[in-house]
């Protein structure tokens, strides 16, 4: 009886000393597919997972102005290049179609948004008016911007603010207009029903942009 209980320990002992070494290299396996993917990122992301880093745009582009004026002209449908002005403005609230497709060539709704845009500016001789938010992650000063011409032609010149029209004429729809404006809370609304109206009039680049 002794001899049989000492041979079923042996032979459990022999049962487990695969199964022990299959653990051991799969446990080994895990570890280094754990190692390899870990190396394979950048040194902050393997410490913070993953949070982009933003940019030192006051290093760059020098101190966040509270307000510009100035000659300005459109880089594309939602973007302003400032006379003297280092950053370009990104206008606050919208997003125009992209000048340039993946190719670098140049879009006929990009091309559109940054004609009107243009208009606008020499309507209003291209002296604008912003009131800076903040830096964007391109390092642009995010900001609503005026212009104070005769819209339409032969009415009185006055302000008008720029991204708002636009959303008028369906060459821009809103973007994130809950990132609110502190002096005026309630531009995002505002914003959201002219973009509406165009939406429902399938003004401009609408119907593109709804597939009909």
């Amino acid at each position: 009886a002794r001899h049989h209980n000492a041979t079923i320990r042996h032979d459990d002992g022999g049962m487990k000393a695969p199964r022990l070494r299959l653990l051991a290299a799969f446990a080994l396996l895990v570890t280094a597919v754990v190692a390899a993917v870990t190396s394979a990122l950048p040194a902050m992301a393997q410490t913070h997972m993953p949070m982009e880093r933003a940019p030192d745009c006051v290093a760059a582009m020098g101190a966040l102005p509270e307000k510009w004026e100035g000659t300005a002209f459109a880089i594309d449908g939602g973007t302003l290049a400032g006379a003297g002005l280092k950053p370009h403005i990104r206008l606050w609230g919208i997003q125009a179609p992209e000048l340039r497709d993946k190719d670098r060539q140049e879009t006929v709704p990009g091309m559109a948004a940054r004609a009107v845009l243009e208009n606008l500016l020499v309507a209003g001789e291209r002296r604008v008016t912003c009131r800076a938010l903040k830096w964007d992650r391109h390092c642009r000063i995010v900001a609503p911007c005026t212009v104070t011409a005769e819209i339409p032609v032969g009415a009185k010149a006055q302000p008008h603010d720029i991204a708002l029209q636009l959303l008028e004429a369906g060459l821009a729809y809103g973007f994130r207009l809950n990132d609110t404006l502190p002096w005026d809370e309630v531009a995002g609304e505002r914003y959201g029903h002219y973009e509406q109206i165009a939406r429902k009039a399938r003004a401009g680049l609408w119907p593109m942009w709804l597939g009909e």
